[in-house]
């Protein structure tokens, strides 16, 4: 072996033994490993979180919303609008406008969806959940029910939002939604039995 060889390989010997002794980057590389599935994990739980979060939300708002029912302001309320010349679609917008003031700010008003049925008995009331359609543009299709009853009339007031679901680098499949796996449809119900109003 010639001298220069021989004392590149002995240098060589010495720089991996330092490299391997030497610990001074090995926070940084155990940081490195584990910082992306930190990341991942807090983003699944900020999402997961929001989710609840939305849902807690609209639990409240269908609640105070199916008060006014059951009390018969909104049927008061909707007899004075159609007299001063309001459709029953715009009755309903108007009811729609009014379960969205009781949602925090996050929730936009036009993924809010309002489904109001009355029934005379309980057993007459269909509670069945209804599948959401899309047309091209991805606008929902859906003509919900808007029929606030009379006094003794079972109602049940339901309010759906529909959640956009964010790419998460953990595979979560949050969304519940037949034809798009990128949302999540929230749901409130409320049902209860109108009281006497005059």
């Amino acid at each position: 072996m010639s001298w220069p060889y021989a004392r590149f390989t002995v240098s060589m010997l010495n720089v991996a033994r330092r490299s391997w002794l030497d610990r001074r980057g090995a926070t940084m590389i155990e940081f490195a490993m584990v910082v992306a599935p930190f990341i991942a994990l807090m983003l699944a739980i900020l999402q997961t979180s929001l989710i609840y979060f939305t849902q807690q939300a609209l639990e409240t708002a269908v609640e105070a919303t199916a008060r006014q029912v059951i009390t018969g302001q909104s049927q008061a309320g909707d007899a004075k609008g159609a007299t001063s010349g309001l459709s029953s679609a715009q009755l309903q917008a108007r009811f729609q406008q009014a379960a969205c003031a009781q949602l925090p700010g996050f929730i936009k008003c036009n993924k809010l969806f309002v489904d109001v049925r009355s029934a005379g008995t309980w057993a007459d009331l269909d509670t069945s959940l209804p599948v959401m359609t899309f047309d091209n543009n991805g606008n929902v299709t859906n003509k919900f029910t808007y029929s606030l009853g009379t006094q003794g009339a079972v109602i049940m007031v339901r309010l759906m939002y529909i959640w956009p679901l964010q790419g998460s680098p953990i595979p979560l499949s949050l969304g519940n939604m037949v034809n798009s796996a990128n949302q999540r449809l929230i749901v409130a119900t409320s049902v209860a039995k109108s009281e006497t109003y005059s």
